[in-house]
């Protein structure tokens, strides 16, 4: 990686569903680091457990283990903390650094009690030749996550922070092409609304702290995806996203619904046809018979939305239940800034407009209008649909 540091990179390609929640056919790395200095060797979080063994081989390539000082960690949740047992059982010297909650989560989780350094924020160690300042970021996305800045190489190990899904064909940002960093910038968005979404008012928080400090950081080591050698980007992509902003700066609309027997997606049709004709850009993840799109995804697009259309029937007397749980979890993990557009459809009563603006407008988003309307009836709306939704268009 660069004078005496070491990545640690596991490509999981075999992870289907990550945190047994997310769908992530892209896959995932886990980063750790590896420090060597004249006064012993630190290491930087590990790997999840199913692969200690790896990563006590992969560590042997580079250093002695009975040569490691400190194992920092970071953020304990196990795709990062996971070899840590391992590690400790090869060499039970070693100094664990973290914050303080992290001792007895170490017991709680593995059954080891390890020599425990706990460090105050702002907290700094000289080892060798190297300075090593560590900084309280919490909820990122655990309460007792830190990060480490590396003043003599101007790195900042942040863990899960500036993370991102996928396996990406390099192990730096500017060895690749703009199509495949486009695709990247979905990966990224993705994660943090699947991941990190609850907690996004943490990571501007952490982002205005970090700024404060005034530290010169040079490469930001995530704990997942590429490392950023241009941190300022990475930064501000994640700024833009955790406000709920769209990074291109354009006009956005994402529509999901679902359809039983096809009179929802008659609407829908109307409506795409409009956001043509009006050159709007959007995304659209529907729920069919046939098929169905992935709700991790979908949580990635709402993130940097500017609209959201949803379109849905009534179901047993209320919301279909595929899409009730996409709208629980937006209002969990995406920002409120976005107007809505419900589009709603129903047998012998309507419910389900409703209890979605009710739902939605509680949670803080801006609904905008229901469209209500009876199965079998859509050529009554057409000019309300052409009318709410050209309208709609023009409010964002």
């Amino acid at each position: 990686m660069m004078d005496n540091l070491y990545i640690l990179r596991l490509d999981d390609d075999q992870v289907k569903y990550f945190e047994s929640l997310w769908t992530i056919p892209e896959g995932i790395t886990y980063n750790a680091y590896v420090l060597k200095t004249k006064r012993g060797v630190i290491v930087f979080d590990t790997w999840k457990r199913e692969y200690s063994d790896l990563f006590i081989s992969e560590l042997k390539k580079i250093v002695d283990p009975s040569e490691v000082r400190y194992l920092v960690v970071h953020h304990m949740e196990p795709d990062h903390s996971g070899s840590l047992k391992a590690l400790l059982e090869v060499n039970p010297e070693i100094t664990v650094i973290g914050h303080p909650l992290v001792n007895s989560m170490i017991e709680s989780f593995y059954g080891v009690t390890p020599k425990f350094r706990p460090v105050k924020d702002g907290e700094e160690l000289t080892i060798g030749s190297y300075r090593l300042k560590f900084i309280y970021t919490p909820w990122l996305h655990w309460p007792e996550t830190i990060m480490t800045y590396l003043y003599e190489h101007g790195i900042l190990f942040t863990c899960d922070a500036f993370g991102s899904y996928s396996i990406p064909p390099g192990i730096y940002n500017d060895e690749l092409n703009e199509d495949y960093m486009k695709k990247y910038r979905f990966y990224t968005r993705k994660y943090i609304a699947n991941i990190i979404g609850y907690y996004t008012g943490f990571v501007i928080r952490a982002i205005e702290k970090l700024t404060k400090l005034g530290i010169d950081i040079e490469v930001i080591a995530p704990s997942h995806g590429l490392i950023w050698r241009r941190s300022k980007s990475i930064v501000e992509h994640y700024r833009l996203w955790s406000s709920g902003m769209n990074v291109d700066g354009i006009k956005k609309v994402v529509v999901v619904y679902s359809s039983m027997y096809g009179f929802v997606r008659e609407v829908i049709e109307r409506v795409i046809e409009i956001l043509n004709k009006k050159g709007v850009y959007y995304v659209v993840y529907k729920f069919l018979d046939d098929s169905r799109d992935e709700i991790s995804d979908i949580l990635g697009d709402l993130l940097g939305a500017s609209g959201i259309i949803i379109g849905t029937a009534t179901y047993d007397a209320s919301i279909f239940p595929v899409i009730e749980h996409v709208i629980k979890l937006m209002i969990k993990k995406i920002p409120k800034n976005k107007k809505v557009l419900i589009v709603t459809n129903y047998g012998w009563g309507g419910v389900a407009g409703r209890e979605l603006k009710k739902m939605l407008g509680e949670s803080g988003f801006s609904v905008y209008e229901v469209i209500e309307f009876r199965a079998g009836h859509v050529s009554k709306y057409e000019d309300v649909i052409k009318r709410t939704v050209s309208e709609f268009i023009e409010q964002l």
